[in-house]
């Protein structure tokens, strides 16, 4: 997709909620079906309501140009009892041409606009910095306002209101559903280069349902924050799943490759029991770490290892000089 910051990848169709971004159902593309792609943008919307199961609950769907057609919104609405709302390309068939074209007659001004309406699709084109296309069959010929910042005759700047369609705003503030879990499932992702595409699926379906997990988190009514406290964020929530899944467990390090020929001192490997000299002496340990600067004071005692032949403190310094290969 050339006009995407990332321009090949793997593609995958979602529908979700507007407000929290609330992931109700993706599908991964998998390719042309029968080597054609002519209606994929229809098929594409219907399943995903199909599979959400959002059809006749009341639910209005938004859609960017890529999927949005008058064809599209008149099935939606007649045979799903759905509407719809989206941008729409001004080569798309069964629009108005009159106003769907480069320069509509009337639309000259910011703010300037013109409304048709054919069966349950209304279709619009607004002036802002460029010609907005819209298509709905859930508003009508309402019209509100926005507030811009216009440049004025000196240079300056000043925020003005200027007039807009109703479902130009609504489709603003609605839209963002995807968008919103595409940014959060990238705070903290989990993705390691790899040529396997299976696996980035993987991570990437992981990563969802942490999202989901986090938004269904957020509305429980067990998980609420309290007066004066802020809700749980999500880099607390996805290191409070980190750490559940690990449950404790830390791996022991696991050296590759080949044996090491070198023995192993027989101090590490065999049984060696403490004893007494009977006369007092530096702790070889302590002395030894002394002498490499690890720490300031050295103890005597008459204590240590028989077999080795070394004086050692009890307990400390005969468990280390038993159990870790450099001691000092």
């Amino acid at each position: 997709m050339p006009a995407k910051p990332t321009k090949w990848g793997i593609k995958m169709w979602a529908i979700a909620e507007a407000n929290t971004g609330y992931v109700s159902f993706c599908q991964v593309y998998s390719g042309r079906i029968n080597g054609a792609a002519h209606g994929l943008a229809n098929r594409v919307v219907k399943n995903c309501i199909e599979k959400a199961n959002v059809i006749g609950q009341g639910y209005h769907i938004y859609m960017d140009n890529y999927f949005t057609s008058p064809t599209l919104f008149t099935d939606l609405f007649e045979h799903f009892n759905t509407a719809a709302c989206g941008t729409v390309r001004i080569n798309r068939r069964e629009l108005p041409k009159d106003i769907m074209k480069k320069n509509p007659e009337g639309v000259t001004n910011r703010g300037d606009m013109q409304f048709r309406q054919k069966d349950a699709v209304a279709a619009v084109v607004w002036k802002d910095k460029k010609n907005v296309n819209l298509i709905s069959s859930i508003h009508d010929f309402s019209v509100g306002a926005v507030q811009r910042n216009v440049q004025q005759a000196d240079g300056i700047f000043q925020r003005q209101e200027i007039p807009c369609p109703q479902m130009i705003s609504d489709y603003t503030q609605y839209m963002g559903g995807v968008d919103r879990a595409d940014q959060y499932i990238q705070y903290y992702v989990f993705q390691h280069k790899t040529l396997k595409w299976p696996k980035r699926i993987f991570f990437t379906m992981i990563e969802m349902l942490k999202f989901n997990a986090f938004r269904l988190f957020l509305a429980s009514p067990h998980h609420q924050p309290g007066p004066g406290k802020r809700p749980s964020t999500f880099l607390k929530f996805s290191k409070g799943v980190a750490a559940g899944l690990i449950g404790g467990y830390a791996g022991g390090s696991v050296r590759k490759g080949r044996p090491s020929l070198v023995p192993v001192d027989d101090r590490l490997t065999q049984r060696h029991l403490p004893g007494s000299f009977g006369n007092k002496s530096w702790c070889h340990v302590c002395h030894m770490r002394v002498k490499n600067n690890q720490q300031d004071t050295r103890r005597q005692t008459k204590y240590g290892c028989l077999d080795c032949g070394k004086h050692l403190c009890l307990p400390e310094c005969f468990t280390v000089f038993h159990s870790v290969k450099n001691y000092c």
